[in-house]
C-alpha cells in the first residue's frame, strides 16, 4: 500500500532527488517547501532565477522555489532564457496563493507559460512525486525553463509517495551565430516541437494544438554569416581594447544586455550567454566568474545581484562599462553609479590606459578569479554620433 505523506513533504523529497541547488524567496505558501529542501534565500527572485541559469551553464539542474507574486518579478530572465537556451534543467516552483491568504493577488502563474513560452506541469495528488523530474526533463528536452504550478491545496492536503528515477537530458544553448531574428525563429521551432511532443503530460502546451496556435517552423534561422554581417562595437568606442583584452585571455564572461551583449559577436566572441537586463552578476557568479555590464544596467536590476553576491562573498569579477550612457537605445544619460555603489570599494581604470601596458592588475583579475566580489569601472566616453560598425562576417 502506498504511504501517504503531506504534499510539500512529497514535493521536497522530489525536488533533493532531481535538483542540484535550490534558490528561493520565501511566502505564502511555498515558505515551508522551502524549509524543507533548505533552499538558499536569495534577496529577489530575479536574482535567484539568475543564479539558477548560472548553474544551468555550469551543468547543474537548478530549482527557484516562489510564491505567485514573485514570478511577476523573474519573468524577465525567464522569457529571454528561452531565447538564449539552457544546459542544465532549471525548474520555477511556482506557488499561487488562490485564496488570497497571504498575498495582495490570487493570480494564476498558469498564464506565464503561454507568455513566455515554456513547458508548465500542474500536478495533482498522484503524480506530485514525480511531478519535479518531469518539469526537469521537460526544462532539459526544450532548453528553456519549467514551470511546476503548486497550490496551497496540493501542499497541504496528503498526496502519493513514489519512485523518482532521475534521468538528465541537458539542453543547448542557441547557436552562437544566429542572430536576434535567428535566436527567435530557432525558438519558435522549439515551440512548435513541445506542441507536438506526445512524452511530456504538459499542461502547457497541449499536445497536438500547434496547428490552432498558427505556430509555423522555420527551416533555416538566420545567421550572422547568411546575413552577411555582424553587429560590433563603434569605430573609436573607448572599450576596444577591454574585449580585446578579455578574448586575449580566452576567458568566457557572461554579458548583460547593452553594448556589452556585443562581446558574443564576431570579432570578439567571448561572451557565452545573456539573460536580459541586469542579469549577468548573479548568472557569473554560479559560472564563468566574470560578469561584463553597463553602469546603466547594474543601476537597473543588477544592483539587486551585486548585494547579494556581496552578502555571500561569492568569487566573481564585475566589470563594467562606465560610459554615464544608455548605449544601445540612444545614449541617453545614465545616473553616476559611481554614487550608488561606493560600498563595493569599486577599482576604476580609465579606458585609454588599457592598451599602454599600465593595466597589469586588471589582467590579473582577468586571468585568475577572484576569492571574493570584485567590481573594476572601466571610464570612457561614448564617441559623438557614431553607430554600432557592421563587419563582414
Amino acid at each position: 500500500m502506498t504511504n501517504q505523506k503531506s504534499g510539500c513533504d512529497i514535493l521536497a523529497d522530489a525536488l533533493l532527488k532531481s535538483a542540484d541547488t535550490i534558490y528561493t524567496v520565501p511566502g505564502y505558501p511555498v515558505t515551508e517547501l522551502a524549509e524543507k529542501v533548505d533552499a538558499e534565500y536569495v534577496i529577489n527572485e530575479k536574482t535567484a532565477l539568475e543564479y539558477a541559469l548560472g548553474d544551468s551553464l555550469s551543468g547543474r539542474r537548478s530549482a527557484v522555489i516562489v510564491k505567485n507574486a514573485g514570478v511577476n518579478i523573474l519573468a524577465d530572465p525567464m522569457v529571454n532564457a528561452v531565447y538564449q537556451g539552457i544546459i542544465g534543467g532549471v525548474v520555477i516552483i511556482a506557488g499561487d496563493d488562490t485564496k488570497a491568504i497571504g498575498s495582495q493577488t490570487c493570480q494564476d502563474s498558469t498564464h506565464y507559460a503561454k507568455v513566455s513560452d515554456v513547458p508548465l506541469i500542474v500536478p495533482n495528488r498522484d503524480n506530485l512525486f514525480s511531478s519535479a523530474e518531469m518539469a526537469f526533463q521537460a526544462s532539459e528536452r526544450f532548453s528553456r525553463p519549467a514551470i511546476l504550478r503548486v497550490t496551497e491545496d496540493i501542499l497541504e492536503n496528503s498526496a502519493k509517495s513514489g519512485t523518482v528515477i532521475r534521468k538528465d537530458l541537458k539542453g543547448e544553448l542557441a547557436n552562437p551565430l544566429f542572430t536576434m531574428k535567428g535566436r527567435c525563429e530557432a525558438a519558435g521551432n522549439i515551440t512548435v516541437d513541445m506542441y507536438e511532443q506526445t512524452e511530456f503530460p504538459l499542461t502547457y502546451p497541449p499536445a497536438g494544438r500547434h496547428n490552432a496556435e498558427v505556430r509555423t517552423r522555420t527551416e533555416n534561422p538566420e545567421t550572422m554569416p547568411d546575413r552577411g554581417y555582424a553587429r560590433t562595437l563603434c569605430r573609436n568606442c573607448p572599450y576596444k581594447e577591454l574585449f580585446s583584452a578579455i578574448k586575449d585571455s580566452g576567458r568566457e564572461v557572461i554579458c548583460d544586455t547593452g553594448c556589452s551583449l556585443l562581446s558574443k559577436n564576431p570579432p570578439y566572441n567571448f561572451g557565452l550567454a545573456n539573460y536580459g537586463l541586469g542579469s549577468s552578476v548573479a548568472a557569473a557568479a554560479k559560472s564563468t566568474g566574470i560578469a561584463l555590464t553597463g553602469d546603466y544596467a547594474l543601476l537597473h536590476s543588477g544592483i539587486n545581484s551585486l548585494i547579494d553576491v556581496f552578502e555571500k562573498e561569492l568569487p566573481v569579477l564585475v566589470i563594467v562599462l562606465l560610459n554615464k550612457r544608455m548605449g544601445m537605445t540612444g545614449g541617453q544619460d545614465s545616473p553616476d553609479l559611481l554614487r550608488y555603489i561606493q560600498w563595493a570599494e569599486p577599482e576604476i581604470i580609465r579606458s585609454e590606459s588599457i592598451g599602454s601596458g599600465s593595466t597589469g592588475e586588471l589582467s590579473d583579475y582577468i586571468n585568475e578569479k577572484p576569492d571574493r566580489p570584485k567590481v573594476i569601472l572601466i571610464s570612457g566616453a561614448c564617441p559623438v554620433g557614431e553607430k554600432h560598425e557592421r563587419i563582414k562576417c
